[in-house]
């Protein structure tokens, strides 16, 4: 079978949702010809895992994950707690916007680079994949297919110069631009998400991107079994982006509905993931931090749990009009969960749409959407509605996303 280096800086067992798409390919790309190697930064738990990987270390990674799990565990400790890690959490946010570049995984290039060089001098590979974000898997994915000759797929997850999350300042921005054009001129392929990214890649690159949508896997659910929804309880499992994405429609909701002594505002509300702080502050602002129950970062498995034991799923988009066309990995999680989702974004999202033509839940981009979503949920619950039913096919799973990819592997191959 032909060789693949798939090339991703977020990979199993790490609960990010940018691991899962690189899982799928690994796990599934060999059922449709690929044989996959992946070269990913080190993790000390990722021993045991199914996978043939190539671990590259990051240059501080070490000192950083112990603030950062120093700051987690002060944040899910006490409402006191949570306020004590905000700034030099802020502090540290800030260094690595500025200080890195092209972007927080920066430290992870020179080794990552080292690492591929060697493998694909020692062995024989066919082509090299690459799905960012963060931008440097795509730097080092260039390198390593200009040194080695070999095709190339650039997968974007999300945009990179473009990306609504970044917070650069102009001249930063017109950095990464530049960096990105120059990089991605590499590529043979460029595949991405969604359709409205594509567009905007192609228009960037100056020829066409392919949309692959992300993924939802069955087999993830299988050995969790059924569980119940007792409690009239919401979950969100992922992260806050650094307050680019918000709870503060919810909160605004539920304290509204506290005033009316509406019986949907009994709720609890479970955060698993980064950025509690930022979560907390919104809470004590509403009011609503007795409901409010923060639980750090935790496994992919009890993440997964987590979401078949509460009675609706959160998702929270950036409110900017210009991430209307973000659908993102959530909620191809979430499907597995048989749960229903309560989804939070601009006027126009996609989100809405996707939603709606599946029946999986409400969306809401005012107070007065969100306020109506939470009766609908509350009344669901009651009437022991708790379990979402899909059409077969009504969403993208893991096999289709491999199949795919294998035949854009095949096609680039025979370009090359």
């Amino acid at each position: 079978m032909p060789n693949l280096l798939l090339i991703a800086y977020h990979f199993p067992p790490e609960p990010a949702a940018g691991a899962l798409r690189p899982g799928y390919l690994a796990k599934y790309l060999p059922e449709f010809g690929w044989d996959v190697t992946v070269l990913t930064r080190h993790l000390p738990d990722r021993n045991g895992m199914p996978y043939r990987t190539v671990e590259a270390r990051v240059i501080g990674e070490e000192f950083e994950r112990s603030v950062r799990q120093t700051l987690d565990s002060a944040s899910g400790a006490s409402e006191r707690a949570a306020q004590r890690p905000s700034r030099l959490r802020r502090s540290l946010r800030w260094a690595k916007s500025t200080l890195y570049f092209p972007d927080r995984a920066a430290g992870w290039m020179p080794a990552a680079i080292s690492q591929g060089l060697r493998i694909t001098r020692n062995e024989r590979f066919d082509a090299v994949l690459s799905t960012a974000m963060p931008a440097t898997v795509h730097v080092v994915g260039a390198v390593v297919s200009a040194r080695r000759g070999l095709p190339w797929i650039a997968d974007y997850r999300d945009p990179w110069s473009g990306n609504e999350y970044a917070g650069w300042g102009p001249a930063r921005a017109r950095a990464q631009r530049w960096l990105e054009r120059t990089v991605i001129r590499r590529a043979t392929a460029i595949t991405t998400i969604s359709k409205p990214i594509a567009e905007r890649l192609s228009n960037l690159h100056g020829r066409q991107a392919i949309d692959i949508p992300n993924a939802a896997d069955p087999a993830d659910w299988d050995e969790l079994g059924p569980s119940g929804a007792e409690r009239f309880r919401f979950c969100y499992t992922g992260s806050m982006y650094d307050g680019y994405r918000t709870p503060k429609l919810l909160f605004e909701a539920v304290a509204s509905l506290r005033k009316e002594c509406d019986p949907a505002s009994n709720v609890s509300i479970d955060f698993f993931g980064a950025n509690g702080d930022h979560v907390a502050d919104i809470a004590r602002q509403y009011g609503v931090g007795d409901i409010v129950h923060q639980h750090g970062t935790v496994s992919r498995r009890e993440a997964l749990l987590a979401q078949r034991q509460a009675s609706d799923l959160l998702i929270f988009l950036n409110m900017s009009d210009r991430t209307a066309d973000e659908l993102g990995s959530k909620v191809f999680e979430y499907s597995g969960a048989r749960r229903p989702i309560l989804a939070f974004g601009p006027v126009g999202s996609v989100m809405r749409e996707y939603l709606a033509e599946r029946g999986l839940g409400w969306f809401a981009s005012n107070l007065e959407e969100a306020k109506q979503s939470l009766k609908s949920a509350f009344e669901r619950w009651r009437l022991g509605d708790r379990e979402v039913r899909l059409e077969p096919g009504s969403v993208f799973e893991a096999r289709d996303l491999a199949s795919a990819f294998a035949a854009e592997l095949t096609r680039v191959g025979a370009q090359a």
